[in-house]
């Protein structure tokens, strides 16, 4: 099973979507295999019940699937899923300007969501927003807004979308590694809240 299946595998009720997979995340098969800012954020959120088991050690491999498949670690009832927007393997770059975003990702990523049937739709960072704003005129008009405001405004509850032909709610949050927003898990509260 492909590493951006897998973790829509269990109860999806809460969709995170990322830009691509690094190459260590496809190596493990897990997602933010090489440090804990995301586990962290979740579990400072109130999404996850706890994210890891002893100071020292972390289980990135197995944290992802007790997240997402096994939803041990939910703390949310409908479950949580993640997914990458783009769904090849061979495109492992850290750096996300470098990173390509094809029409057939975008159309892969409606397939894989309309299969996963969330509620709601979390949009981890600008440049997976403006990705997928690409399929939703009437939300990337709000974001542009937003964006024009400033960082504190463009993270926050988007607005609803139709997109897949039933209602979900759609997040921007800051990306959990490399933005350099402080108290990023204030941004991921308001998934549970609105």
């Amino acid at each position: 099973m492909s590493i951006h299946t897998k973790f829509l595998a269990g109860k999806n009720g809460i969709v995170f979507i990322g830009l691509n997979a690094t190459e260590e995340a496809v190596n493990i098969g897990s997602v933010f295999c090489t440090r804990v800012h995301f586990w962290k954020i979740l579990k400072d959120a109130g999404l996850i019940s706890e994210c890891t088991r002893s100071e020292n050690t972390y289980p990135f491999e197995h944290m992802a699937s007790e997240v997402f498949i096994s939803g041990n670690l939910s703390a949310h009832p409908d479950g949580l899923g993640f997914t990458d927007m783009i769904d090849d393997n061979a495109i492992t770059s850290k750096n996300s300007n470098s990173v390509k975003v094809e029409s057939s990702h975008l159309e892969s990523l409606k397939d894989r969501l309309k299969n996963a049937e969330p509620d709601k739709i979390v949009l981890m960072g600008k440049r997976v927003t403006d990705e997928f704003l690409k399929m939703d005129e009437t939300l990337k008009q709000i974001w542009y807004t937003r964006k024009k405001e400033g960082d504190d405004k463009a993270y926050d509850y988007l607005g609803e979308t139709n997109f897949l032909g039933r209602t979900m709610k759609v997040y921007v949050v800051p990306f959990p590694e490399t933005s350099p927003v402080s108290n990023k898990h204030k941004y991921y509260e308001i998934i549970l809240k609105k």
